[in-house]
């Protein structure tokens, strides 16, 4: 399914406990694989959120608007060698993501709001027009000033199904940064951002979710939540500093 050029994907979010991703973990190792990034599909992520001075991603998920749109440089296990700036929409019940590799020096830039290299980029085509996210952003920075507003960590295993493109993902440790926002600092402190004892379970797919997924999600039903993780960090973040989000 397309929306204003953009493909779109199902997004479905669970609450869950340890012992509901034991159980789900089992039934997922006997008909989906893991994924082939990381140590049996798992792998570290940290992202950084940009958002602008009024909080207003923040803010619109809070006051529950059905369409926005959320800015982040994600990077995996620490590693400087894979960097990537992100785009993610927000439709109703689907979502939308685009991706851009970017180098450390363009990191750099954008989390300084220096977009020119993307302008240079944009004037010459030297990336052929393939550099859609970078390219999205540019547009949306021009009329806006975005700066780091929070580092988001959190652990996460992977099991894939071709049948119907599903991605399943176990989200555990959800962790909000302090301290000097270094995405790139290993020693970075960090706060815990979710309740003890539980952990992120999402379900991405196209267009149909095989009925074996869904007979395994059915009694899930009650814990289907829509959760932001970067909402639920800005939170611990200003809850850990004594004071509010605005």
């Amino acid at each position: 399914m397309r929306y204003k050029n953009h493909k779109l994907r199902h997004e479905l979010k669970y609450s869950i406990s340890y012992r509901d991703y034991w159980e789900l973990r089992t039934r997922a190792m006997a008909f989906m694989r893991h994924d082939e990034h990381g140590n049996d599909g798992k792998y570290f992520i940290r992202s950084l959120y940009l958002d602008d001075i009024l909080l207003s991603n923040y803010n619109q998920k809070m006051d529950g608007w059905n369409r926005r749109r959320k800015y982040r440089i994600r990077i995996y296990d620490l590693n400087r060698d894979v960097i990537k700036f992100e785009i993610k929409d927000k439709y109703d019940s689907y979502i939308a993501k685009e991706s851009s590799l970017i180098s450390y020096d363009e990191c750099q830039s954008l989390i300084s709001g220096d977009f020119g290299f993307v302008s240079d980029m944009i004037f010459d085509n030297s990336d052929g027009g393939r550099q859609k996210a970078l390219r999205m952003g540019y547009i949306d920075f021009a009329g806006k000033i975005l700066f780091p507003q929070v580092v988001v960590d959190y652990d996460r295993e992977v099991f894939i199904c071709d049948e119907g493109n599903v991605r399943m993902t176990f989200d555990m440790n959800l962790r909000a940064g302090q301290g000097s926002g270094d995405m790139f600092d290993p020693l970075l402190p960090t706060v815990s951002a979710y309740e003890p004892g539980q952990l992120i379970l999402e379900v991405k797919y196209d267009d149909y979710l095989p009925n074996y997924i869904k007979h395994m999600l059915r009694p899930l039903g009650r814990w289907q939540s829509s959760q932001s993780k970067y909402a639920m960090c800005c939170l611990a973040q200003a809850n850990y500093l004594g004071k509010d989000v605005y």
